[in-house]
């Protein structure tokens, strides 16, 4: 997959909502799934259904693999009532922020 994005000259992927979530009861009762992410229960834990091995590290491997071949990447959250309550990394929706490197 990784050779094909190269070979198209992509270069950075955008990852949708990954994150761990929640599934909206009403949509449950109905027989229905939200497949987008908008409960989200931890930005920092990948939904395990998006994973094909089920490892946590199957993500970060991914992301590492992709950086390794050139390739820029970037997590888009969504988060509902962002207006109300901005986070402190992305201040207003479909904004982002890039942050310093951390010193070690």
């Amino acid at each position: 997959m990784i050779d094909h994005l190269k070979r198209l000259g992509v270069t950075a992927v955008e990852l949708l909502p990954v994150h761990a979530y929640v599934q909206d009861r009403i949509l449950q009762e109905k027989g229905l799934a939200n497949y987008w992410g908008y409960n989200t229960l931890n930005f920092f834990t990948p939904e395990a259904r998006y994973l094909s091995s089920g490892d946590q590290n199957e993500l970060r491997m991914a992301v590492r693999r992709l950086h390794a071949a050139g390739l820029e990447v970037s997590l888009q959250p969504h988060r509902r009532g962002q207006r109300a309550r901005p986070h402190p990394l992305f201040p207003r929706p479909g904004q982002r922020q890039l942050l310093p490197a951390r010193r070690r």
